[in-house]
């Protein structure tokens, strides 16, 4: 029962944030920066109208996570227990009584109810006019069938944050360090997710989403599960987790894809900034304007839940001396934080439901929400002629960092360091530089989540276990560039030939091409390569081995099609090349190492498209630097000659709209802005995620060209200048 349609609303969007249990007086958490207290008590019909009276939006998603577990609040939340008579007194806290689950005869009576609270919301929801999506919910199966009763109102079960890599695990036990491999990583985490949502779907809990700020949710996504919802600033790259997941729903014609933006959590910036709230509503326009048809807000509007950041009002509370292990779960009496009760709720006005805070979060809420009942929501996605490969087992993380473990093999990596994030994950680095740049426009706090997309929304494809095809990549993309780490097959090498030969491009480098999956990837031999390393077919070369290193790459005396030309100098690399016969006479050499001219960058038609292939031994990542002579600051930060590369790639495979800074190329200015281009809908978005200039540019259109400009901040939708398809 997966992969049901979603039905949109008639403004085109879910929008709409978190709504959970809420039990006043409770404390949470004592961890030393995480004390967290709830300030007051909602209750599920509550909650509905809250919804409604503040604008927030037409989506609830309803979390079985409570904040806070009175024995009165569960009990209507979840067991609906009011509809039949039965009614749970609140908490008394000076006689320690009605405060704790176990001791609730009432729930252990009515166990078979277990379910029914969330039934009646969902019911109670869609009369309202609210869809109603669910997370880390769980019920007694005889109330899930009721949770369609309203049609397309229900959405469907998320399953959270719930899975991960584990190291120790059935594929791996008993092997020795040395014999496990990425696959059998992935195996293992691929079967485990499998078996949950084949469960939930044999249950009848609809469409099963995945929110977590993995970069490996590709792989969550092929165990099964119908809407990838990424959790947005936990994956701190908006524009990357909106490219992955765009690549996986077209890849796997899934319903919708969405954002769950944890902005409350992992914003960071102070209020103080003046930024923080401004930061939530750019996030919500550059989900629009990616694709996304569901965005959903984590928290912040109904309590200050979080506390990441320096001036969170959570920090004026007193601080609770009490260890983790002490905060009464399932402890019994006696209930060890009422003693601060009194000195606490002194502090409840700040970070409750009327708090300034609060109040913040529901205005960028609401005022979304009126724009998008106003201006509706672009039809269909974005075009992307660009995909980025995410290969076969790629399982690194969202970003680079070099102390994080391969599949949070921390073991394996203090034995071989090779399976700590290295040279392969240096290469994704290059595509957010060139494709997403992060700028500095958080005044002095990094901004690790807005950026342009000079070139378009480019795609995120994912090549996991070959579940892949060249039609399809022939279908929506125009180029196809591998930078990160990919495990190759024959398959997948049959699948780039036909993807070329049918009028593809495509940019590959000899490890690009190795079938190793354990993480070797300085010493691999020629043997672990497809065909033995004969890409005659494919890129016109046969890889006989590993070559000499060089020092500085450069141009041809003859070539300055990259944009560039001798003596510019791109290093120092002190990377190894392949040692190559070049089967192709007609092969064309664009880059060089400097001393003995060898060919680094070669370049050949195939069929009706064309390959780009890097003779490096290593990944792109190390061939990042630019330090050399020609050398300038902007080239640098988009990652030197492979950035350089890239950039190449993306002028030769432009789409129907696209932008520049001089009418030629896109530069700094076009960095500043994210624009996409709606073919099914006629519109064209363009948001300037500078938040104290201004930006001008060129807007290229079907033949066209216009200056744009755009103040600081600013958000515009515009019609483009060819009529819309017609819907026949």
């Amino acid at each position: 029962m997966g992969k049901q349609k979603v039905k949109l609303p008639e403004c085109g969007i879910l929008l709409g944030s978190g709504v959970y249990p809420m039990s006043g007086d409770f404390l949470l958490g004592t961890l030393h920066a995480h004390q967290a207290w709830t300030p007051q008590s909602f209750y599920p019909m509550e909650m509905i109208e809250k919804v409604l009276k503040d604008n927030q939006g037409n989506l609830a998603q309803v979390w079985g996570y409570a904040r806070g577990s009175s024995p009165a609040v569960i009990a209507a939340w979840k067991y609906a227990l009011d509809e039949i008579g039965v009614n749970i007194p609140e908490p008394d806290w000076e006689k320690g009584t009605n405060i704790l689950l176990d001791e609730c005869e009432e729930l252990k009576k009515h166990a078979d109810r277990y379910g029914a609270g969330t039934a009646r919301f969902i019911r109670e929801a869609a009369a309202k006019g609210i869809y109603t999506a669910l997370i880390y919910v769980d019920s007694n199966d005889e109330w899930i069938k009721h949770f369609h009763d309203v049609g397309e109102y229900y959405l469907g079960y998320d399953f959270g944050e719930r899975f991960t890599f584990s190291f120790k695990n059935a594929v791996t036990e008993g092997k020795k360090p040395s014999e496990i491999t990425l696959k059998m990583l992935a195996d293992d985490l691929v079967a485990r997710v499998k078996a949950h949502v084949d469960e939930r779907h044999a249950k009848g809990w609809g469409n099963v989403m995945a929110t977590s700020s993995n970069f490996y949710i590709d792989y969550e996504v092929l165990a099964g599960t119908d809407i990838p919802v990424v959790e947005d600033f936990a994956f701190c790259h908006l524009n990357l987790a909106s490219a992955l997941s765009r690549g996986l729903y077209r890849q796997y014609e899934l319903p919708i894809w969405g954002s769950h933006l944890a902005h409350e959590h992992y914003a960071w910036i102070p209020q103080k900034s003046g930024l923080r709230y401004a930061l939530l509503r750019a996030s919500m326009y550059q989900k629009y304007m990616a694709g996304s048809k569901m965005i959903i807000n984590e928290s912040g509007n109904w309590f200050v839940e979080a506390s990441l950041c320096e001036d969170s009002p959570k920090f004026t509370f007193p601080r609770v001396p009490l260890k983790p292990a002490d905060v009464p779960w399932r402890a019994k009496n006696p209930i060890k934080f009422i003693p601060y009760q009194e000195e606490a709720r002194k502090h409840y006005p700040s970070i409750g439901y009327d708090s300034p805070w609060c109040r913040g979060y529901r205005k960028e809420i609401s005022d979304f929400y009126d724009f998008v009942k106003e201006n509706g929501t672009p039809e269909g996605q974005p075009e992307s002629t660009i995909a980025i490969a995410k290969g076969n087992l790629d399982l690194s993380h969202a970003r680079y960092m070099p102390n994080y473990a391969i599949a949070g093999a921390s073991e394996l990596a203090d034995i071989n360091p090779q399976w700590y994030e290295g040279v392969p994950e240096r290469g994704w680095e290059i595509v957010r530089n060139v494709f997403y740049p992060l700028l500095p426009v958080l005044d002095n706090y990094p901004n690790h989540f807005l950026s342009g997309s000079p070139h378009g929304m480019v795609d995120v494809v994912s090549f996991a276990q070959e579940k892949i095809s060249a039609e399809f990549l022939s279908a929506n993309y125009k180029a196809i560039i591998f930078s990160g780490w990919n495990s190759s097959s024959e398959e997948q090498y049959e699948v780039l030939r036909q993807y070329v030969f049918n009028g593809g491009k495509l940019f590959i480098s000899i490890p690009h091409l190795s079938k190793n999956n354990t993480r070797n990837y300085g010493s691999y031999t020629v043997d672990e390569l497809v065909n033995g390393g004969d890409f005659s077919e494919l890129c016109g070369v046969k890889v006989k081995g590993k070559g000499g290193r060089f020092y500085w790459a450069t141009l041809p005396d003859d070539n300055s099609e990259l944009g560039v030309k001798f003596p510019r100098r791109f290093g120092i690399m002190a990377v190894s090349m392949g040692e190559i016969e070049i089967t192709d006479p007609a092969m064309r050499t664009l880059v060089v190492d400097d001393e003995q001219a060898k060919p680094l960058l070669l370049h050949r038609k195939y069929g009706k498209g064309e390959v780009f292939f890097l003779n490096s031994w290593a990944y792109p990542g190390a061939l990042e630097h630019d330090d050399g002579p020609g050398a300038t600051l902007e080239a640098k930060a988009k990652g030197g000659l492979i950035g350089l590369i890239f950039q190449h790639i993306a002028k030769l495979s432009r789409g129907n709209v696209w932008i520049t800074d001089d009418q030629v190329s896109p530069g700094s200015e076009c960095d500043y802005i994210t624009f996409s281009y709606f073919p099914e809908a006629g519109k064209i978005c363009l948001f300037n995620v500078d938040f104290r200039n201004g930006h001008s540019f060129y807007l290229h259109q079907f033949g066209l060209c216009g200056r744009i400009e755009l103040g600081a901040s600013e958000f515009r939708m515009i019609e483009t200048t060819k009529l819309k398809p017609s819907k026949a």
